[in-house]
């Protein structure tokens, strides 16, 4: 499960352009993807789905990066440094030369294991089991069949994440042993996603007055599982800034417009298609101005470089409730509050008879 040579074997077979495709199929999993797939059904489809789709991945995505933290396992590169990192491109720098397992069902080398974690800098994402990239595309599609109920995106669902998984492997990013680490855990998310979707618990998350600030159990069950665990698990280092900066960013958003009204999803293909490129287009304006503003701050302080990598999701997270805001006074859409209004009108309005 922790051997390099199926990963070997893969690169052996490789050239730019099989490289550039594997490349294009990984990015699937990356956060830009997943934030235009969310974006896409929240602004275009459905909102409540959008962010029920959400919470699916954030969680999952949580929970694979605390397994990573707490096993720390190395990447394939670092245990044999004959293997290549396609994906960015880096030679490694690694001291073990082919000390993979010569067992299918052995563990990493206890030497490698204790270099790796006795490291004092660490690259970013360094850690390999489980695969992140696998679990959140495991909960993607399988979570999108399940709130759209289609069976074409059932079908396709086991040959995207197969796809995802075999491009991990020869990126040189992943064993074996991560990739089905990773289905596994995408799995359990989407069994526990279809067991609350039949409960009445997912009604509790668009009842408006469950996101009062009163102190009622329902109340501070939501505001402790959409708040607070992040908070943990940041303040702990459990999990990266950026996470919990897209987690809480997108929360408080959510928070804001369920206050004021959820929206209503009817319109026509062009209102749909203008709130989604209002929505992407404050998100990455936002994105931009962080980027561009705090590489020109100079700061070595571990903190601060944590707040800023935060405030760099969670700021472009928080722009979901402006863009509801933007296209509410675009009339792209209508809250609830003037839906049911409009409704009652019409209720009002005698009938026609026939003549």
């Amino acid at each position: 499960m922790f051997q390099t040579e199926p990963i070997l074997y893969l690169q052996s077979l490789g050239n730019d352009w099989l490289t550039s495709l594997m490349i294009l199929i990984t990015s699937m999993g990356s956060s830009a993807f997943l934030v235009a797939i969310v974006v896409i059904v929240t602004f275009g489809v459905n909102f409540r789905k959008g962010f029920l789709l959400f919470q699916l991945l954030i969680w999952t995505g949580l929970i694979t990066e605390i397994i990573k933290t707490i096993i720390a396992f190395p990447r394939p590169d670092y245990v044999d440094n004959r293997v290549l990192n396609l994906e960015y491109g880096v030679k490694s720098t690694s001291p073990f030369n082919g000390s993979g397992p010569d067992d299918v069902f052995e563990l990493p080398d206890k030497k490698v294991l204790e270099t790796f974690r006795l490291q004092e800098a660490l690259s970013p994402s360094p850690f390999g089991f489980p695969s992140g990239h696998v679990a959140i595309t495991t909960a993607l599609w399988g979570g999108s069949s399940t709130i759209f109920n289609s069976r074409k995106i059932k079908m396709m669902a086991p040959f995207m994440v197969l796809l995802v998984a075999l491009s991990r492997m020869y990126l040189g990013r992943h064993f074996l042993g991560d990739i089905l680490g990773g289905a596994i855990i995408g799995l359990f998310f989407l069994t526990a996603f279809v067991l609350f979707l039949k409960s009445p618990l997912k009604d509790d998350f668009f009842k408006k007055d469950n996101f009062e600030l009163a102190l009622k159990s329902k109340n501070l069950i939501l505001y402790f599982v959409l708040f607070v665990i992040p908070l943990v698990l940041i303040t702990s280092s459990m999990i990266s800034a950026e996470a919990a900066g897209f987690f809480l960013g997108t929360n408080a958003a959510y928070v804001l417009i369920i206050r004021r009204g959820l929206p209503d999803d009817a319109g026509s293909v062009e209102q749909r298609v203008l709130r989604i490129f209002i929505a992407l287009l404050l998100f990455g304006i936002s994105s931009f101005i962080l980027d561009l503003g705090f590489d020109n701050i100079e700061t070595v302080a571990y903190f601060s470089l944590k707040f800023i990598e935060f405030l760099k999701a969670f700021i472009p997270a928080s722009t979901i409730w402006v863009s509801v805001v933007v296209c509410t006074k675009l009339n792209l859409y209508r809250t609830e509050k003037e839906l049911l209004s409009n409704r009652k009108g019409a209720l009002k309005q005698p009938g026609h008879g026939m003549e």
